[in-house]
C-alpha cells in the first residue's frame, strides 16, 4: 500500500470539505440576512418537495447500481449498460414531471414556476450524487473532492450575484444551486469519460425487473425516510408555520453542515471498503463513525453559539442551540449509510422496509404525544426527528449484530 499516495489523498479530501463547510456557512449567512424566515420556510418547503423523486426513484437505483457497479464493469469492460438504464429513466421521469407541470399550469399557476425548479433540482441532485458515488467507489477520490468545492462556491457567488441585481427571494437560492450543480454534473461527467468507466467491451442490457426487485425496499425506506425527517416541513408551511420551520431548519442545517462535512471525509475514504470486503468492514466503520458523532457533536457545543452570532441574524441567535438537532440527528445517517450498505451486500435488502417503518411510526407518534400535550414549538419540533433517527439507528445495529451472529 502506497502510504504517502494515501495520506496525499486524504489530506487533499479534507482540505477541500473545509472549503466547501466554509463556503456552506458564507451561503448560509448570505440567505439569513436577505431573506426572511418565512421565505426560508417556503426554501425548505420546496426543497422536501424536491426531494419526493429521489426518495421513491433515485436513491433506490443508485443503491442497485453502486452494489452491483464492480461486477458490471468486470464482466462486461465498463458500465455502459447502467448509463443506458440512467437514460431510459431520466426520460421517464422527464415526461412524468412535465405532465404534472402541465397540470399545475391550468389548475394553480402561481406555482409552476416553484414545481419546475423542484423538479430540475430533483433530477441534478440525483445526477450529480450517482456520478459521486460512482467515482468514489471506483477510488477516483480527488474529482469528487473538487466537485464538492465546485458546487459550494458556484452557490455562494451565483446567489449573491442574483440578489445584487434583484430582490432576494428562495426562487434566487434554488437557481444558484441549480446552476452550480449543472456545473459539476457536466464536470463530473467528463471525470467518467476520462477513466473510461462507461466504455463497455461487451453489450448489456440492464433488466428493468431486476432493479425493481432490488430497490423496491429501498424505494419503501427511502419515501418513509424522506417522511420522517422533512415530513414536518410539508404538514407545518401550509398551516402557517413558515416561519418556525424557516428558523428550526436554517440552525438544524448549520450543524448538518459541521456533521456532514466529517462524516463525507469519514464516508469517502472507507465506504468503499464495506464494499471492498463484502461487509466485513462494517463493525470497524460503525466504531470510527462513533468517535466522528462525538468529536463534531461537542466542537458544535462548544462554538455553536460564537458561529450562529457571526453567522445569523438576531433572530437565530437566541435560538443557537438548535444547531445541535442538526448535528445528532444527521450523524445517525453516517451509520444508517453503512448498515444500508452491508444490508445490500448480504441480499436482506427487506430489512430496509421494517427499519424505515420504524422511523416513521416513531416521528409520527412523537409529533402525536406532543400535540397531546400541547407541547409543539420551535424548541420541541426537532425532538421527533431526533428519537426516530436514532430509533431506526439501533433497530438497523440489532439486525446487523444478529446477521453477523449467524
Amino acid at each position: 500500500m502506497d502510504f504517502k499516495a494515501l495520506n496525499l489523498t486524504l489530506s487533499f479530501n479534507i482540505s477541500a470539505r473545509a472549503l466547501v463547510i466554509i463556503f456552506q456557512l458564507i451561503n448560509i449567512s448570505l440567505y439569513t440576512n436577505n431573506l426572511h424566515a418565512e421565505q426560508l420556510g417556503i426554501y425548505f418547503f420546496l426543497l422536501t418537495v424536491s426531494y419526493s423523486a429521489n426518495a421513491l426513484l433515485f436513491v433506490p437505483i443508485d443503491y442497485y447500481q453502486q452494489a452491483n457497479l464492480s461486477r458490471v464493469i468486470s464482466e462486461y469492460g465498463g458500465a455502459r449498460s447502467l448509463l443506458n438504464f440512467n437514460g431510459r429513466m431520466v426520460g421517464g421521469y422527464l415526461v412524468f414531471a412535465s405532465l404534472l407541470i402541465a397540470i399545475c399550469m391550468t389548475v394553480a399557476q402561481y406555482y409552476v414556476i416553484h414545481l419546475l425548479l423542484a423538479a430540475v433540482l430533483s433530477l441534478l441532485l440525483y445526477v450529480v450524487q450517482a456520478l459521486r458515488n460512482t467515482l468514489n467507489n471506483l477510488e477516483y477520490r480527488n474529482c469528487v473532492s473538487v466537485s464538492f468545492v465546485q458546487e459550494a462556491v458556484l452557490k455562494v457567488l451565483l446567489f449573491f450575484f442574483l440578489i445584487q441585481y434583484f430582490i432576494a427571494d428562495e426562487v434566487f437560492l434554488i437557481i444558484a444551486w441549480i446552476v452550480s450543480l449543472l456545473v459539476s454534473a457536466i464536470y463530473l461527467f467528463f471525470r467518467t469519460l476520462k477513466h473510461r468507466i462507461f466504455l463497455s467491451t461487451t453489450d448489456h442490457v440492464v433488466c428493468s425487473k431486476e432493479v425493481f426487485s432490488f430497490s423496491y425496499p429501498f424505494s419503501i425506506g427511502a419515501v418513509c425516510n424522506w417522511l420522517q425527517l422533512q415530513g414536518y416541513r410539508l404538514i407545518l408551511v401550509p398551516l402557517g408555520y413558515a416561519e418556525e420551520v424557516g428558523i428550526f431548519a436554517t440552525l438544524a442545517s448549520i450543524g448538518s453542515a459541521a456533521i456532514g462535512a466529517a462524516s463525507l471525509i469519514y464516508s469517502q475514504q472507507f465506504t468503499p471498503l464495506i464494499y471492498k470486503t463484502g461487509g466485513k468492514y462494517t463493525g470497524t466503520y460503525l466504531k470510527g463513525a462513533a468517535v466522528v458523532t462525538l468529536v463534531v457533536a461537542l466542537g458544535s457545543y462548544m462554538v455553536g453559539d460564537y458561529l450562529v452570532a457571526a453567522l445569523a441574524s438576531a433572530i437565530f441567535e437566541e435560538h443557537w442551540r438548535l444547531l445541535l438537532f442538526g448535528v445528532v440527528t444527521d450523524a445517525g445517517t453516517l451509520f444508517i449509510g453503512a448498515l444500508s450498505i452491508h444490508i445490500t451486500l448480504t441480499a436482506h435488502t427487506k430489512k430496509i422496509i421494517s427499519s424505515s417503518t420504524v422511523g416513521l411510526l416513531s416521528m409520527v407518534v412523537s409529533f402525536v404525544l406532543l400535540y397531546w400535550v400541547n407541547q409543539i414549538s420551535l424548541v420541541t419540533i426537532g425532538v421527533p426527528l431526533l428519537v426516530s433517527q436514532w430509533l431506526v439507528v439501533a433497530y438497523m445495529y440489532w439486525c446487523f449484530k444478529k446477521n453477523t451472529q449467524q
